[in-house]
């Protein structure tokens, strides 16, 4: 069982604090009952008149101090102490995840494609809070599934994906990178991640300059590599290289998928920026601010008692 958790949402107003003790100790230095004397009779005589009886202070009150505490109590309600609201509104995740399955013959059946949904399915059980989509690609491409905050649709689509899938041959891996970018600019996602799995083929400058404009947008590509036991007859070799070319213009990495454990580490947490928003955070703490400023109220309402004589 854990505590509540506190923040301060304008902490800033906590350099108050200080400065409402020093306003306390400067004015009960200045409030010794004889400051008018001071200022029209000589120092010397003034202590001589003292000394006789003549003049008495009178006894300094705690007016300074009470003052101080009010000051200290506003600045402290102003820094905005907040405990966590229970019943604030869920934000929706914006963080999607979309996945790019390369289904052309020489992944299917080069004999490692296996390996790529068991990673696949590794990696959508690790991300499982965000929004997942699914993008399938030969020479075409299709969206399998929109973002989906349910990690078991993309689960299930990418288990019986096969070889029969795709209507069309070929592997154009650009293309799959445009729908990306457009279902993701679509579903309002802020800190977005693309993940290709593919043998590298079909991978040219096309899909590394759009990788290289989707990370400009703040679109990670990253990318898992299926390795072939052995090129399909009439298909070309698996290439490391020119996916990996892809991922680094992406801001993203490559892993192969028979890599499992680096999984863990493929795809970073990002902050959503917009999350960190003053506006959005207040709505999910109650502001306890108000409550402690109005304490202020009883050191004031003392500076205002009846005087004795």
């Amino acid at each position: 069982m854990t505590g509540p958790e506190f923040i301060l949402l304008r902490p800033l107003w906590l350099i108050g604090l200080p400065l409402a003790l020093a306003a306390g100790v400067l004015m009960a230095r200045r409030a010794d009952g004889i400051a008018a004397w001071r200022a029209v009779v000589d120092a010397d005589l003034l202590d001589a008149m003292r000394g006789r009886g003549w003049v008495t202070a009178p006894r300094v009150g705690a007016d300074p101090w009470l003052l101080a505490i009010a000051l200290a109590l506003i600045c402290a309600g102003l820094a905005g102490p907040a405990s966590r609201d229970s019943q604030a509104p869920v934000l929706r995740n914006t963080n999607t995840l979309m996945i790019l399955l390369d289904l052309s013959p020489s992944v299917t059946e080069g004999g490692g494609f296996d390996d790529a949904q068991a990673a696949l399915a590794r990696l959508v059980d690790l991300e499982g809070d965000r929004p997942t989509g699914l993008i399938v690609y030969a020479g075409e491409s299709f969206l399998a599934s929109v973002p989906a905050e349910d990690p078991g649709v993309v689960r299930g689509l990418i288990a019986v994906a096969d070889s029969a899938t795709m209507p069309v041959g070929g592997s154009r891996p650009d293309r799959a990178l445009i729908m990306a970018r457009g279902a993701l600019q679509d579903a309002g996602a802020m800190a977005p991640d693309v993940v290709i799995v593919s043998d590298g083929g079909g991978m040219g400058p096309e899909a590394v300059d759009i990788a290289r404009q989707m990370a400009a947008e703040r679109v990670r590509v990253s990318a898992i590599f299926v390795p072939q036991d052995a090129a399909p007859y009439g298909m070309p070799a698996a290439d490391p290289g020119t996916l990996a070319a892809v991922a680094e213009a992406g801001g993203g990495r490559m892993i192969e998928a028979t890599e499992l454990s680096a999984l863990d580490t493929l795809l970073p947490d990002r902050r959503d920026p917009q999350r960190d928003a003053p506006d959005l955070r207040a709505l999910q703490y109650r502001d306890l601010g108000p409550w402690l400023a109005a304490l202020a109220l009883v050191p004031l309402a003392l500076l205002f008692r009846r005087r004795q004589t």
